[in-house]
């Protein structure tokens, strides 16, 4: 009987034993998942900060074109309301005139 109880002490500590590495290699399993996580988390951020970055960019360079080319054109469309008013002014002024006196 003896013998039987000193064989079941010994299993005992041996699953202990086993349970306490088995708890230590799950800590470190788990500690190595975290860095891993943390490693994919930082990768994502950063992938997404330089995408974020580049369109960013490029709407800003899309932006920048648009405002160009509206100046342009506001440009063009002042330059030639100003040839036609120095070439057509007497004329109109002239038209004024008349419809103001009722002729």
């Amino acid at each position: 009987m003896e013998t039987v109880i000193k064989k079941l002490s010994e299993i005992e500590i041996a699953a202990k034993k086993i349970m306490e590495d088995a708890h230590e290699q799950l800590g470190v399993l788990k500690n190595g998942m975290d860095d891993k996580t943390a490693a994919f988390d930082a990768s994502v951020n950063e992938d997404t900060d330089k995408k974020l970055e580049s369109l960013q960019s490029e709407l800003q360079a899309q932006t920048d074109d648009a405002l160009a080319k509206l100046k342009a054109d506001t440009a063009t469309n002042l330059a030639a309301l100003n040839k036609y008013y120095e070439d057509n002014h007497n004329d109109i002024s002239e038209t004024i005139f008349k419809k103001i006196i009722g002729t």
